[in-house]
């Protein structure tokens, strides 16, 4: 409520005051005129911190999004430098996103949280997955699963999918991961396809779907290059859902399997938000 409605509400209690003095006949109604306005006051002042608080939290919110929208920006300008190259299936499980070193050619780089503010067009229904996050033992090193060398048919078949993600045309993306997944699903490109999969929810802000497919790839692929990516945006998911224990859950085991890298900074970074925001 601003200065000028406080002092129109003061005014008007002054004049009822004033009535009550002068024409005593008229009291009783002064009086009650007194206490609704005293009433409209004290409701007003709740209003205002009502929208006090929602203007915080919106300005966190934005915050966050320019945040993200920067990163984002960031990757797919690498991204297009970066161009399509050919590409050789890992050996062993690769921490994305190593401070001073660059990305597995198989990883493509990753694609960070989207502004939630897009125009989203709506995405395929989802195919089966699990639901529930397992938390695994701190620093338990799992080996990855012998992957298929990619063909000429596969890599066009991602590369097709791949393009979709990063137009932002996320449903045609969602649709061709999927369909990759299923003609190929021993491919070495297939636990990207299913991360990047899981993505295209993660950024129309589809957090329950996203967070089957995260955690689908941990069991489905285990030990592979996009294991501590998706652990993280399974707590990122469950944060989003305000499911605060799992979320501190997914982010502290981030922290614990991946120091020392730009994952643990991401979780420490949320893990801080909930703490601030009390959750824990």
């Amino acid at each position: 409520m601003n200065n000028r409605s406080t002092k129109w509400v003061r005014m008007v209690m002054a004049a009822a005051l004033a009535a009550v003095i002068a024409a005593p006949s008229v009291a009783q109604d002064s009086t009650n005129l007194v206490y609704q306005m005293q009433e409209l006051l004290e409701e007003m002042r709740e209003l205002r911190g009502v929208v006090e608080s929602q203007q915080r939290e919106l300005e966190n919110l934005r915050r966050r999004q320019r945040d993200q929208y920067l990163d984002l920006d960031q990757r797919l300008q690498q991204l297009g430098q970066d161009g399509v190259t050919a590409i050789s299936p890992i050996a062993e499980p690769v921490p994305p996103a190593m401070e001073g070193s660059s990305e597995d050619q198989l990883d493509r780089d990753r694609v960070p949280e989207a502004p939630a503010v897009v125009d989203v067009p709506d995405v395929r229904a989802p195919i089966d997955a699990q639901t529930e996050i397992t938390p695994l033992a701190g620093g338990t090193v799992i080996s990855p699963r012998d992957l298929g060398t990619p063909t000429e048919s596969e890599q066009t078949a991602y590369d097709r999918a791949f393009r979709a993600l990063r137009e932002q045309r996320y449903a045609d993306a969602a649709e061709g991961f999927s369909g990759f997944l299923d003609q190929f699903p021993q491919s070495g490109y297939a636990p990207n396809a299913l991360y990047w999969l899981a993505e295209t929810y993660y950024v129309t802000r589809d957090f329950e779907t996203a967070l089957r497919f995260f955690n689908q790839l941990r069991d489905r692929y285990p030990g592979s290059n996009k294991d501590g990516d998706a652990l993280l945006k399974i707590g990122f998911s469950h944060f989003e859902l305000r499911q605060w224990p799992e979320a501190r859950a997914a982010l502290e085991q981030v922290r614990s399997d991946h120091p020392d890298t730009t994952l643990a900074r991401l979780a420490d970074s949320r893990l801080r938000d909930m703490r601030l925001a009390g959750h824990f």
